[in-house]
């Protein structure tokens, strides 16, 4: 099981407030023995099950069919219809095809070559049920990286910089995860484990029951889908996750609309002589990657790639940055609806008000990182 946290202004926007189970009226970041950063915005805890039924309702309403089946392959008839392969031997033949499978799609779909390395944000998480628990539960505790190991780690550990992310469901009743932003290779969930429980351990958690357990394996970066191909893709299938933070569940469902919109628009307008002679495809894709989707995207890509490089006093350093920006930057640039003007303002705020170790990471993965260069040519792409 998962457990899904929202910034609750984000899902009213959807019109999905009532499938939020538990709301914190503010959030809260640790990151040093210093004062906690109060973030100042509700955090939610949306119900799997609440917004799975709120979706198969809104299907059931515009008259939505479905097959229980797996997909073998897609292929290309010589009408031009694509021909979807199910197990059983089941064909069915349609005019266009949107894989929405998962980041694991690349036998349904191609990518474009010689993009970024995927990275992955690994978890591991418990709901327990606790005594002395040590945070406030009106609080969702968004990051803790603080040393819970008190200077003694163990290279291994070192080598994963990871923090706590937890969501007191009351005084006693917590989910607690750790959680690795971002490493080139997965963390191994039993060190995962091992680090959570040494935390709770430290800061003096006593762990009475276990209701759940959750291990969490995000692939973030990437490459993009290639957008010549015929069959479409949506969320992870199409590299929609958020590549430095992980979040993808908002950013879908705000699009899909629009997405929808274009491919019944190209279902209306193709005829089938169109699907044999021109890309009937290209509309949607455009939709869901314009070159201003593509310029964010390289943005978040050198994010990444600069997460990736800092070590845990590099990244304290660059969350004690961020939270310093304006909200509507640090809020904007964790829900993906900044411009890409916006980001390159964003960058000189974080700029001017880092301290210098930062300032000089920032020039140097700009001007050595490959990302950089990709940003830079993706921003001047007319």
């Amino acid at each position: 099981t998962n457990n899904y946290g929202v910034w609750e202004d984000e899902f009213k926007d959807l019109g999905l407030a009532g499938c939020i189970e538990h709301v914190w009226r503010d959030t809260v970041v640790y990151l040093d023995d210093n004062d906690p950063i109060l973030i100042g915005r509700a955090y939610g805890r949306f119900s799997r099950h609440l917004l799975h039924e709120e979706l198969l309702r809104r299907c059931v309403e515009s008259g939505v069919s479905y097959l229980s089946s797996k997909v073998e392959r897609i292929v290309e008839a010589a009408t031009g219809h694509s021909l979807v392969e199910c197990e059983g031997s089941i064909v069915i033949p349609c005019r266009l095809a949107t894989v929405a499978s998962g980041a694991a799609s690349g036998k349904l779909l191609q990518y474009e070559l010689g993009g970024p390395r995927v990275s992955v944000q690994t978890a591991y998480g418990v709901e327990v049920e606790v005594e002395n628990n040590p945070y406030d539960p009106n609080l969702m505790v968004f990051m803790d990286y603080r040393d819970y190991m008190r200077g003694k780690v163990e290279s291994l550990e070192a080598e994963f910089p990871t923090f706590l992310y937890a969501m007191p469901m009351s005084p006693t009743r917590v989910f607690f995860e750790e959680t690795c932003l971002a490493s080139k290779d997965a963390m191994p969930f039993e060190l995962l484990k091992k680090k959570l429980m040494s935390r709770l351990d430290t800061l003096g958690v006593r762990i009475i029951k276990t209701y759940e357990e959750e291990w969490s394996y995000i692939p973030v970066g990437g490459s993009l889908p290639n957008t010549e191909q015929k069959n479409l893709a949506f969320g992870a299938a199409a590299s929609m996750v958020h590549p430095a933070t992980g979040y993808s569940v908002v950013r879908s469902l705000s699009e899909a609309p629009k997405y929808a919109s274009a491919i019944a628009n190209i279902l209306k307008q193709g005829q089938a002589k169109d699907m044999m002679t021109r890309n009937i495809s290209a509309q949607a894709w455009n939709t869901l990657w314009p070159q201003e989707r593509k310029r964010q995207r390289a943005f978040f890509l050198f994010g990444l790639a600069l997460i990736l490089q800092l070590d845990i006093e590099g990244i304290r350093t660059f969350f004690q940055t961020f939270f310093r920006l304006p909200n509507w930057m640090s809020q904007g640039f964790l829900g993906s609806s900044l411009s890409s003007t916006d980001l390159l303002l964003f960058a000189f705020y974080m700029f001017v008000i880092a301290p210098n170790d930062l300032r000089k990471c920032l020039i140097q993965h700009l001007l050595s990182d490959p990302t950089g260069a990709t940003m830079v040519r993706t921003y001047l792409a007319i």
